[in-house]
């Protein structure tokens, strides 16, 4: 067990506390193995700290000025060791050179090696740093040489020196940059293109007023019209058509015309010469009654219209009706119908049928609590579309326990899962391989561990599948019986009865996994069938985390490699339906981001985590399908574009940047509707605003969504609150007319203008990232931090002034003044909940003390020799 204090020096001039000495000796009073003893920031000449240890540790950087200021350092003639830290510093190699000659003239090693001076490179933040690790094994050394304390240090070492292992390559830094430059160059490119079918449509009418060809359908040739029969001497001439008679002169004009129009036609792409050919085609599939497509080799087939009680043919995609090619280019290539790069409409050309995008967060108490929950807000429902909170207890790693700053937050704002048991129960009855069902878990830091819960899950489900279908029942029960005969501890159960609408599934191999009672060939092809089939989204997005939420448990550069490890894993076992990670926008607007913010620092942090697998050797389109999106719906106008600005950024880069195939182009996203902008006054007003929210999602063609409860400013919602938030979706889905069209917002002056607006704000931000070293060198000086704080403040204080008015809290407030609501209910956690949570993990951790050190010392192994974990 560790024990930390810090204790202030209440004095300017000195580094160390007056009372030091005295906690001291409480300690060693205390018994502790070993005390570590730190000061503040110490001066040139302060040695005050060699007064109160046995071994002396002298940490440093790079950035000591000019190598004579090494001669007025006290601590480089008394120290024991010394550090330089930050050796990824540019002069780092030249800095230990001078320290370790300063070493040595301050201790007359004439005649040592200057290898063997104690002063060691390092880089503290990187994980399994080889500098970091002599460091350790020298002090151990020299703790056991001075004080003969029972210390010894088994840790195997090597010659390496420290060296900055990239999360992004160095000559990769200006990847938002290239990205800006390649999407402006591409509208560009559409700009001159639409110009280019602007003059052809005008030389195009021209010969068809002459009485020439459809160009469209014989291909323009002068030498393609041949002079009629007739009076030579008039110069008469007949159209290919038939369409009447021309003179001489007019002939050579049709030539002319011919001609010119053939030159222009060579400056348009042939594939944008296809989209004006086949322009007719296309109306006329979406007016059709059916419109068939295929998704991965499967034809589906939808219907194109609904009907309105009024008997009217509703299109559920409207296209335009131009006639100019210049506006049918320049909008195939920056809206395009949906279904269709540049995705800006949506990915898919039409929506699901019978699953809506409706995805309902829950989490609280045990998991059997948020399972009645689950199956309360998915019963009647087509689809179980679930998302889970987690308590804070689970979002930092840690386990159920009576720790005092533990025990009050089991739990509480989210469920607790602590084990694989847990999460057999918190999915229960939910078939987690069916693609009617899909579960989303918001957790970051843990995520890779409750991610291996989830699929082991649902692994052991199919498992339990198999022994039904196979009648070995009561054989793996009798297994089961053994095991925990063996172990002496109580096996885990379903706490109270199944709600409604659960047949139990998940709850027959509790407290085992199916490769303890099935043969393993049997257990490796159901775990590989599984994997390929089971879906949901877990968030692991590390980098949204370091700058505004701070769930963070491991370093970022740790955090990001357990990430690509697990995308890796992904594409060996080939998880085609499951998204390794959300990268996220949420935390980043409640923490107080702008949506232009929001959006532009999660697709930067998007194209990192797309720079960072290309580096480990990944091919785009093996990841690109796993990744997706998670953003905030505020009633900003900016939200209304954050979708189809944000698809259409993604897949000019994904296509035109990194070559990508269109599934790794196609951006999917989550939206919730905004908690910041739910109050605490009039809280009936926030389901209004929910509802805004909500529109704009749902117009934009979100993938799915969460509507929050208006109570949640006050409480962790209620059923009842749930219920409402769940009709808001419906409601629009099922009942507003004009919801019943899946592409609403195209077409609008001020929606494309938005979009325009917006999708330049973000790459301009992308340029201000690069400037700073890319998402990871801005992250250093903290700029995404300090950008959403002041973001915060200017949005609270127009609010605080009332210059940005707030409907029920700081305008038209009611007669009593609008005050804070207080909740009727308040759900938390009970004690009977916390004190099982803890009393079954024990029993858990005591049936597997001898294995779970088996399988500890293999994750350490595959850590520090890089594999995957």
């Amino acid at each position: 067990r560790v024990y930390m204090r810090s204790l202030a020096t209440r004095q300017s001039n000195l580094a160390l506390s007056k009372h030091v000495r005295e906690a001291v000796q409480v300690l060693k009073a205390a018994q502790y193995d070993l005390i570590i003893l730190e000061t503040s920031g110490i001066g040139q000449s302060d040695t005050e700290i060699l007064d109160h240890s046995d071994v002396s540790l002298y940490v440093m950087t790079p950035e000591y000025g000019a190598a004579t200021q090494l001669e007025k350092i006290d601590m480089l003639d008394f120290a024991d060791i010394i550090a330089l830290n930050k050796f990824d510093k540019r002069g780092a190699l030249d800095a230990l050179r001078d320290v370790k000659k300063q070493y040595q003239r301050n201790h007359g090693l004439w005649h040592s090696n200057m290898d063997d001076m104690p002063v060691f490179g390092t880089i503290a933040s990187q994980f399994n740093d080889p500098g970091m690790n002599s460091l350790y094994k020298s002090i151990m050394d020299k703790i056991v040489e001075k004080t003969e304390a029972d210390l010894n240090s088994t840790f195997e070492i090597t010659n390496e020196m420290s060296e900055k292992i990239f999360v992004i390559p160095p000559k990769r830094t200006r990847y938002l940059s290239e990205i800006a430059e390649n999407n402006r160059a591409y509208d560009e490119t559409a700009l001159s293109q639409a110009d280019v079918a602007d003059k052809l449509y005008g030389l195009y009418q021209t010969i068809l007023s002459f009485g020439g060809d459809d160009v469209l359908n014989s291909p323009p040739s002068p030498s393609g019209h041949s002079i009629q029969e007739g009076d030579s001497g008039s110069g008469a001439v007949m159209s290919p058509s038939g369409g009447g008679t021309r003179s001489g002169g007019e002939e050579r004009i049709m030539n002319v015309l011919l001609e010119k129009f053939t030159r222009v036609k060579m400056d348009l792409d042939p594939y944008n010469w296809q989209i004006i050919e086949q322009w007719e085609e296309k109306k006329r599939r979406y007016s059709d009654p059916v419109y068939s497509f295929k998704v991965r080799d499967k034809e589906i087939k939808i219907k194109t219209h609904t009907e309105s009680l009024s008997h009217t043919q509703i299109p559920k995609v409207a296209l335009p009706k131009f006639r100019s090619w210049g506006d049918v280019i320049r909008w195939s290539l920056q809206e395009n119908v949906p279904g269709e790069f540049p995705y800006t409409a949506g990915i898919y050309p039409f929506k699901r049928e019978g699953e809506d995008p409706t995805r309902m967060f829950a989490g609280e108490g045990g998991p059997e609590r948020t399972n009645r929950r689950f199956h309360y807000v998915s019963l009647g429902m087509p689809a179980a579309r679930l998302s889970t909170a987690f308590d804070s207890v689970t979002l930092y790693g840690n386990d159920p326990d009576y720790r005092p700053d533990i025990y009050g937050k089991i739990g509480n704002a989210g469920v607790s899962i602590c084990c694989l048991d847990d999460a057999k129960k918190l999915y229960s009855g939910f078939d987690l391989s069916n693609p009617t069902t899909s579960v989303s878990m918001t957790i970051n830091g843990p995520a890779p561990m409750l991610l291996g819960f989830f699929m082991n899950a649902a692994i052991d489900q199919q498992c339990e599948v198999y022994i039904k279908e196979n009648g070995l029942e009561k054989e793996v029960e009798a297994k089961i019986a053994r095991i925990y005969k063996e172990k002496g501890v109580e096996r885990p159960s379903y706490q109270g009865e199944l709600p409604e609408g659960n047949n139990g599934l998940g709850s027959m191999l509790l407290g085992v996994t199916g490769d303890q009672v099935l043969p393993a060939d049997v257990y490796q092809e159901i775990k590989a069938r599984t994997l390929s089939v089971v879906r949901g989204t877990v968030q692991a997005d590390i980098l949204k985390e370091d700058q505004a939420q701070n769930t963070c448990i491991f370093s970022t550069e740790f955090a990001l490699r357990l990430m690509g490890d697990v995308q890796e894993y992904f594409i060996q076992k080939a998880v085609r339906n499951f998204y390794s990670v959300s990268i996220s926008g949420y935390h980043i607007a409640e923490a107080g981001a702008n949506p232009i913010t929001q959006l532009a620092f999660t697709l930067a942090n998007g194209f990192t985590y797309v720079e960072y697998y290309l580096s480990r050797g990944m091919d785009i389109d093996a990841f690109g399908p796993n990744l997706s999106f998670f953003f905030s719906n505020g009633i900003d106008p900016e939200y209304a574009v954050i979708g189809r600005v944000a698809r259409r950024i993604w897949a000019k880069a994904l296509k035109n940047k990194y070559g990508a195939n269109p599934r790794a182009q196609m951006l999917k996203y989550h939206i919730q509707t905004s908690g910041r902008s739910l109050h605490a006054q009039e809280i009936d007003f926030n389901d209004i605003r929910t509802t805004l929210q909500a529109l704009y999602a749902i117009y934009d063609n979100c993938n799915s969504l969460h509507t929050n409860a208006y109570d949640e400013a006050i409480t962790t919602p209620t059923e009842e609150s749930v219920r409402r938030a769940m009709a808001i979706q419906l409601i629009i889905n099922k009942e507003l007319g004009l919801a019943k069209n899946e592409n609403p917002m195209q077409g609008s002056f001020i929606i494309e203008e938005l979009t325009d607006l917006v999708e330049e704000a973000v790459l301009t931000e992308f340029d201000r990232i690069t400037e700073r070293g890319g998402v990871l060198g801005a992250m250093e000086t903290m700029y995404q931090r300090s950008k959403i704080q002041e973001e915060s403040l200017y949005y609270e204080t127009l609010k605080h002034t009332g210059e940005f008015p707030i409907i029920g809290v700081n305008t038209f407030l009611s007669s009593k003044g609008s005050p804070t609501i207080l909740p009727k209910e308040v759900i938390r956690a009970t004690e009977k909940e916390k004190e099982y949570q803890i009393n079954m993990l024990g029993h858990l951790q005591k049936g597997n003390e001898t294995k779970a050190q088996e399988m500890l010392k293999r994750v350490q192994q595959a850590a520090i020799q890089n594999e995957n974990m």
